[in-house]
């Protein structure tokens, strides 16, 4: 999918705007919004826009796509395991929701949950994960203040994603409104908290601190659209080889 965007290159973000379908596209695509969105020229190649253009635009294409479904039909968040969720929240600086339910109770569970997290004070402010039984066993190996039973965990992700802290746990016979109160209450503690992540800063920590996450897909960039990573004079020219400015949305 990377690919498809970057005309064949492969780099480590890419952004395109999809219909609720997730086929269909609705702007051009580059490496970033700043990139792709502003009125009247979108693609790759664009000049980079205000925010105030890039929101504003935003903007116009949600209108096009106002919400006619039930929130209680909704389709719940739930990541693939939970080591990627809470690498994930620690990326994003977000709390992360993990739910552990036996599977007679997940019908009911999900129920409680669907208005909560559209309710308009929660949506798009907390990620929501649901264990698995086989991929998530050892999911407090790393976690601070958990507990090896069922209910739902509002976890804050440490800096690197490896690891967490418990901040609040609830009975699964907890009602919605008492799950909505815990996720705000911790919210409001972790906003006045955690600092925001300085890109730069991050990535060098990170490096002097030999933070290593195992990634399913060998780690570097194509910019150069080979279907090779890239190593040394490649990376150091910015991909100026094979494939020269296709699709790099610079």
């Amino acid at each position: 999918m990377v690919r498809s965007f970057l005309g064949g290159a492969f780099a480590n973000t890419a952004f395109s705007l999809l219909a609720p379908d997730g086929d269909t596209r609705l702007s051009g695509s580059g490496r970033g919004p700043n990139q792709v969105l502003k009125p009247g020229r979108r693609g790759p190649g664009s000049p980079e826009a205000d925010d105030s253009l890039v929101i504003e635009e935003l903007a116009n294409l949600a209108r096009r796509f106002r919400p006619k479904g039930d929130t209680n039909e909704q389709t719940l968040q739930d990541f693939h395991t939970f080591r990627q969720a809470l690498n994930v929240a620690s990326a994003d600086q977000r709390l992360l929701l993990f739910v552990i339910s036996p599977e007679t109770s997940q019908s009911k569970v999900e129920s409680t949950l669907r208005p909560v997290m559209a309710d308009s004070s929660v949506i798009g402010r907390f990620h929501v994960d649901f264990a698995d039984q086989n991929t998530d066993k050892d999911w407090d190996e790393n976690i601070q203040r958990s507990k090896n039973q069922a209910g739902y965990f509002i976890i804050r992700a440490g800096q690197f994603g490896q690891s967490g802290s418990v901040m609040d746990h609830l009975p699964l016979t907890a009602s919605g409104d008492q799950v909505k109160t815990a996720l705000l209450e911790a919210n409001r503690e972790f906003a006045e908290t955690e600092e925001r992540k300085d890109y730069g800063d991050h990535v060098s920590l990170g490096r002097r601190e030999r933070i290593y996450f195992e990634n399913e897909m060998p780690y570097g960039e194509d910019r150069d659209g080979d279907g090779v990573i890239d190593h040394g004079a490649i990376i150091r020219q910015g991909g100026k080889g094979k494939g020269k400015g296709k699709g790099k949305g610079r």
